[in-house]
């Protein structure tokens, strides 16, 4: 059992969330709180019925940014912070700032949303922490940011994969060529990227850019609960001193063994936050890569979402496992889109690809090599295949409704 799991803060902690929070007064009504691994674990879907602002301490009176998750796996669920949880935020920015070199020389091109999203101002304030120029531009046009670099303006980019993908495919179309750009530093995150589509995007990107890969939630007032310190390595530090995660067993709530897959499951530490988390399942896959699974300093990235493993001609495989073989194959302006049509005992699935027929075939040969799926790839035209600037969702149900995970 980890060091932390009988620390006075757990305590406390729950001791305040229960006093404070209607949610947890119900939720932990009963529970020993000296006993971390024996407190019940909870994942959005659990706060509904709860009001706006579930898990937040006095809703959104005085608090100093509220903030709201999609609402495409569900409700959308509201969450206040005040200015010392937005300090915090900042401590883990400037944590973050220094491990990549962001500095006072830098400008950071912030192509995040805003609004009620955690993305843009989250990036603004990494900016901030390190004294680096800002231009929020948030999720512009292509255009908009490939003007600012055409004129020197911008050594970073924060982005998601999705639109530094858009980014680099107006590039080229429009003749301009970003490897001789001044970029050097990407924060990318808020869906996930596979490796090949990584290799492809920074090849054409200046030699030694270096893809920061930032993980975090709505919940957790954005990133970095975890990031990625070494672009060759595919995992994430966690960032121990705020949260406790734990990679859990998706129906049980114990660990699972290591180098299994589980639910990232996350606990904050701090016993004053305006949101606190208790044993909050994300839904989100990963190994553990370091220390134990109860208690991991490092995770693999992240593999797929819990709720979204998809049987298909008897075959069990998650979304990034899709993505991984389709990024591979095609090259990185070539859209794509599957469609899955439930059908019992098991699900069908069909691909479109923006690919010349060989190549539609080599796919459907890798998805049956590989994981031994029989799947329908066919070929479209060009640009037909709608782009996002935001998070693309590639994989799709018949019904028009989304299995959920950004490919």
């Amino acid at each position: 059992m980890p060091d932390y799991a009988d620390s006075g803060w757990v305590v406390e902690m729950v001791e305040y969330a229960r006093s404070r929070v209607p949610f947890y007064r119900e939720h932990l009504a009963g529970v020993d709180p000296r006993r971390f691994d024996a407190l019940p674990t909870f994942d959005k879907r659990m706060t509904s019925g709860h009001g706006r602002f579930p898990i937040s301490v006095d809703g959104a009176a005085g608090a100093h940014r509220v903030l709201a998750t999609s609402g495409t796996s569900g409700d959308r669920l509201c969450v206040a912070f005040d200015r010392k949880d937005w300090a915090r935020v900042a401590a883990r920015m400037e944590v973050i700032a220094q491990h990549a070199g962001l500095g006072a020389s830098d400008v950071l091109l912030n192509t995040h949303c805003y609004g009620l999203w955690v993305g843009g101002p989250a990036l603004d304030l990494l900016a901030n922490v390190a004294g680096a120029g800002l231009v929020p531009v948030g999720p512009a046009p292509p255009a908009v940011v490939l003007s600012f670099l055409a004129d020197g303006v911008g050594t970073a980019i924060s982005a998601t994969p999705s639109y530094l993908r858009r980014l680099l495919e107006t590039a080229e179309a429009t003749g301009q060529d970003l490897r001789n750009s001044s970029l050097r530093l990407g924060f990318i995150g808020a869906e996930s990227a596979e490796q090949s589509l990584r290799t492809k995007l920074q090849a054409k990107l200046p030699d030694g850019f270096r893809w920061v890969e930032l993980y975090g939630l709505t919940e957790t007032a954005g990133p970095p609960v975890a990031f990625g310190p070494d672009p060759a390595a595919p995992e994430l530090r966690v960032h121990t001193r705020d949260f406790v995660a734990e990679v859990l067993d998706r129906e049980h709530d114990v660990p699972v063994e290591r180098g299994a897959v589980g639910e990232l499951t996350l606990t904050t530490r701090a016993v004053d936050l305006r949101t606190p988390l208790i044993r909050y399942r994300t839904r989100d896959l990963a190994r553990v890569t370091e220390g134990d699974p109860s208690a991991p300093t490092r995770i693999s990235r992240i593999l797929g979402r819990a709720d979204d493993a998809l049987k298909v001609g008897g075959v069990l495989v998650y979304p990034s496992a899709v993505a991984e073989i389709v990024s591979e194959l095609l090259p990185a302006s070539a859209e794509w889109r599957a469609m899955l049509r439930r059908r019992e005992p098991d699900d069908e699935m069909f691909i479109e690809a923006e690919a010349d027929h060989a190549l539609c075939i080599a796919v459907a040969n890798a998805f049956r090599d590989r994981v031994g799926l029989t799947v329908s790839v066919d070929s479209v035209a060009a640009g037909s295949l709608h782009r996002s600037r935001e998070k693309t969702q590639r994989i799709l149900v018949e019904s028009s409704a989304l299995a959920s995970v950004p490919a």
